[in-house]
């Protein structure tokens, strides 16, 4: 194994679907509309924040933040950013369904369509509270 040449096609061995399913088990992971509309959520990302998927969908990402970020100018530059298809990246602090803060590492990822439309944004995300 250790010593052994790495050939392209070992990484194209890989379907989009194996990827998807790895990601889906070490990630909290949750998809929005271009405006923040929650679309789904996987059990991780459920389970970081204390919710149930009915609790969530059709919400907007604003319920995990506190209300005088939504309220910012960032808060809204944020989500400028994304709809522009801007990733973002970095360290962020959101309420569990309790209120308790929960701090996470994340990515939001713009999702494009064939005409490079932003057609969602998918959030892969760790809890880092423990380390914080």
């Amino acid at each position: 194994m250790f010593g052994r040449k790495i050939k392209k096609s070992d990484y194209s061995a890989f379907t989009d679907v194996q990827v998807i399913r790895a990601l889906d088990k070490s990630q909290a992971v949750i998809s929005f509309a271009p405006d923040g509309t929650i679309l789904s959520a996987n059990e991780n990302f459920l389970n970081t924040l204390g919710y149930s998927q009915n609790e969530i969908l059709g919400q907007h990402h604003a319920m995990f933040c506190e209300s005088h970020f939504v309220k910012s100018p960032e808060y809204r530059a944020f989500w400028e950013a994304l709809q522009n298809g801007e990733f973002q990246s970095g360290s962020y602090s959101r309420l569990s369904k309790h209120g308790e803060r929960v701090y996470i590492q994340a990515t939001y990822n713009p999702i494009m369509n064939d005409h490079g439309e932003v057609i969602g944004v998918i959030k892969y995300a760790v809890d880092i509270s423990v380390t914080t």
